[in-house]
């Protein structure tokens, strides 16, 4: 098996609060404030990032319940420079697109079932001799 697990990021524009160091990074130095953070910010997100967040929520966890620690899970914002390249050589405009390995992309997925095809794609891939 190769030694490299598949990578898959979730892309798009999405609140701060799913990135690695929105305002749940200041746990450890708010105490308490932090939830009082985390709901002003909820409260502020307009309905189309609150929109993608779920759906990257959602998917997030199904990956994790279906293929755990096999793989390399990412949240990437288009609002970041590594986002923005992703976003372009993706096409990924104001939506929200999962892609596996730099190489496959389901662009808007409503869905769980394709995004898991990619990633078990990815798994076979890694099986064939190169």
């Amino acid at each position: 098996m190769d030694a490299k697990p598949p990578r898959v990021q979730l892309v798009g524009l999405l609140p701060a609060i799913m990135t690695p160091c929105g305002p749940s990074c200041a746990a450890p130095f708010t105490h308490g404030t932090v939830s009082a953070l985390q709901q002003e910010e909820l409260a502020e997100t307009p309905p189309a990032l609150a929109a993608n967040a779920d759906r990257a929520h959602t998917i997030a966890e199904q990956l994790f319940r279906d293929f755990g620690d096999r793989i390399r899970l990412e949240v990437v914002g288009l609002d970041t420079p590594r986002g923005i390249w992703i976003g372009m050589r993706h096409r990924v405009a104001k939506g929200f697109a999962v892609v596996v390995d730099g190489k496959q992309v389901v662009r808007n997925p409503t869905d769980y079932g394709p995004v898991r095809t990619m990633v078990e794609r990815a798994f076979e891939s890694r099986r064939q001799p190169a």
